[in-house]
């Protein structure tokens, strides 16, 4: 598509006119380099500069945004001709947006154009490294969805997390960054830290590596609590009791390297990193061999290799059936 055609597309999203196909694709437009996100904000900027004005103020605005680009133009002038048919664009796409918002002024279908939201999914076993536009680096663990904007608002960064994830997040005193969860809002300026709040667990926790985070608990009034490096806080979802101790960092990173720790756990949790590590479900045939308890550290093992040494120190026996593991006390 041809940059004509990509800010005739700014122009129909801050109009609301585009479809969920276009949408997709614009978003992918604007998270594929930092100057297309330059782009978009400012052709958004001067929409909302002009849709919040009166009609001597929005031609006011349009006049300033237009010796903006007259400066930009003089400035690459003599460097970079598709740079100068960018701006030229860019002005020819401003003047479109002015004159649609002041022949709607007098309407109230002005409502500001929805974020535009991308997601992240992963499978089973899988694990995804990708960055935000604002250059924060994620790691996304199996089975878990992040949603975020295409390009975030001017004041605050906010992304929403099933599942697990490793942040390290950019820095930025004037633009807060927040992680949402079902049960969690954690905040931060930049820093590295871990949250595990997957579906159809008793437990969310936070674990913090560098820098500071505040955490509030949403069904608690937005309770907060700090924490310092070194330290996790775990809420128990059933009982909404918090604990806030110092980290295993071994056992809280274990998923990003196929590290598998378990201390005294019952196989049935145990059961639930395995499937998620290795894309797998395992069947107890019994509630004896659920409660079985396991001591083992695996690092980046194969399959079989764990079951076996888990089933040779607990008198047990196991069998492939597709994606399902039957696990058998031998008795």
């Amino acid at each position: 598509m041809e940059e004509r055609d990509i800010y005739l597309l700014i122009t129909q999203y801050l109009l609301k006119h585009t479809s969920t196909e276009e949408n997709e694709f614009l978003a992918d437009w604007i998270t594929a380099s930092p100057r297309n996100e330059q782009t978009f904000e400012e052709i958004k900027a001067s929409w909302f500069d002009v849709k919040l004005a009166d009609k001597e103020e929005s031609l006011k605005a349009l006049k300033k945004l237009n010796h903006i680009i007259d400066e930009q133009e003089v400035n690459v002038k003599r460097s970079n001709k598709k740079f100068i048919l960018k701006w030229s664009m860019l002005a020819a796409t401003v003047a479109v947006v002015c004159m649609v918002s002041l022949l709607m002024l007098s309407s109230n279908d002005l409502a500001p154009a929805s974020p535009l939201y991308l997601q992240k999914v992963s499978k089973a076993g899988e694990i995804k490294t990708f960055y935000l536009v604002d250059g924060t680096k994620i790691i996304l663990g199996p089975k878990s969805i992040l949603k975020y904007p295409a390009a975030f608002e001017k004041y605050h960064r906010q992304v929403e997390l099933i599942g697990e994830a490793y942040f390290e997040v950019s820095k930025n005193p004037h633009k807060p960054f927040t992680v949402r969860t079902d049960d969690l809002s954690i905040n931060v300026l930049g820093t590295h830290f871990n949250v595990d709040a997957s579906k159809n667990e008793n437990l969310t926790a936070v674990s913090l590596f560098e820098g500071k985070v505040n955490v509030n608990v949403i069904d608690d009034h937005d309770e907060e609590y700090k924490l310092k490096p070194g330290q996790e806080l775990v809420l128990n979802r059933s009982s909404h009791q918090v604990y806030q101790h110092v980290l295993d960092s071994a056992n809280v990173m274990g998923w990003m390297t196929k590290t598998l720790v378990f201390n005294n756990e019952k196989l049935s949790d145990a059961a639930k990193k395995i499937g998620k590590m290795y894309g797998v479900k395992l069947v107890f045939d019994d509630e004896s061999t659920a409660d079985t308890r396991v001591f083992a550290r695996f690092e980046n093992d194969p399959l079989n290799d764990v079951l076996e040494i888990i089933c040779s120190t607990g008198n047990l026996s196991y069998r492939n059936d597709g994606n399902k593991i039957y696990i058998i006390n031998k008795k």
